[in-house]
């Protein structure tokens, strides 16, 4: 459960105060106004003041991040719209400045980009090719969990809620290891091999119950994976454990 104290920036889910229904987007910053057992209130436009909100729908921090590994072959017709819907829809849940895509091909394009930037993001979507032994950059080819790991690993680096929408990698082999790197909070990742369109579908309904109705990661992952079309079954691990999903 987060621990809020009054005077504390939060983000609210605008879908929980009738007061903030005609904001732009899906979350509004603003500041704990008094915390009661597992509630709180928060300041409103005009100086008003919420009715109690459960803290555990509150945000204390959100920045989403895109990373589109290329592969030169499929990105023109698959990663590039993948990566491009998920953005797009981003921009409706978040403002601008909080919400970021990047390309790269290499893992080295990948750690140049990271080791300035994590700070900013508390959710990572990985779009790409994987498998259940590593993911396929461009340059590098098939890259395997101890690269990855040493890529992600940055000294104070707080840990991060990822979306794989690379093919296989909600596969024990993968998940179960990459769940347990410093920098993963959760990943929810896909089983089997995975279209496009389901992938986006399946991202785009798990970060609307995660930010848009303040759900956990675990209810936003369950109601998510209940929506997907298809035959494509999706896995969430935390910590090394097989969280839902089986």
């Amino acid at each position: 459960m987060p621990a809020f104290a009054v005077g504390d920036r939060v983000y609210v889910p605008c879908l929980l105060v009738p007061e903030l229904e005609n904001q732009d987007t899906a979350l509004y910053k603003t500041k704990i106004s008094s915390v009661n057992a597992n509630s709180a209130t928060v300041e409103l436009p005009g100086g008003a003041v919420s009715k109690a909100i459960g803290v555990s729908r509150l945000h204390s921090d959100v920045g989403i991040l895109i990373i589109n590994i290329g592969d030169f072959v499929s990105e023109s017709a698959l990663l590039d719209p993948l990566s491009k819907s998920v953005l797009q829809f981003c921009r409706l849940l978040v403002p601008d400045d909080q919400v970021a895509a990047v390309k790269v091909r290499s893992v080295a394009e990948l750690k140049a980009y990271w080791s300035k930037n994590h700070k900013a993001y508390t959710h990572i979507i990985l779009v790409g090719h994987g498998d259940k032994d590593g993911l396929g950059f461009g340059v590098d080819g098939d890259v395997d969990l101890p690269a990855l790991d040493d890529t992600f690993k940055d000294r104070g680096a707080k840990s991060k809620s990822f979306i794989s929408l690379c093919c296989k990698t909600g596969r024990a082999d993968f998940g179960k290891k990459f769940s347990q790197f410093t920098i993963c909070k959760s990943l929810a990742a896909p089983f089997h091999s995975v279209h496009g369109a389901t992938a986006s579908q399946f991202c785009q309904t798990m970060l609307t119950w995660m930010l848009l109705e303040g759900r956990t990661t675990k209810v936003a992952f369950k109601s998510a994976r209940e929506s997907v079309t298809g035959a494509v079954s999706f896995r969430l691990w935390q910590n090394g454990t097989l969280s839902a999903g089986s």
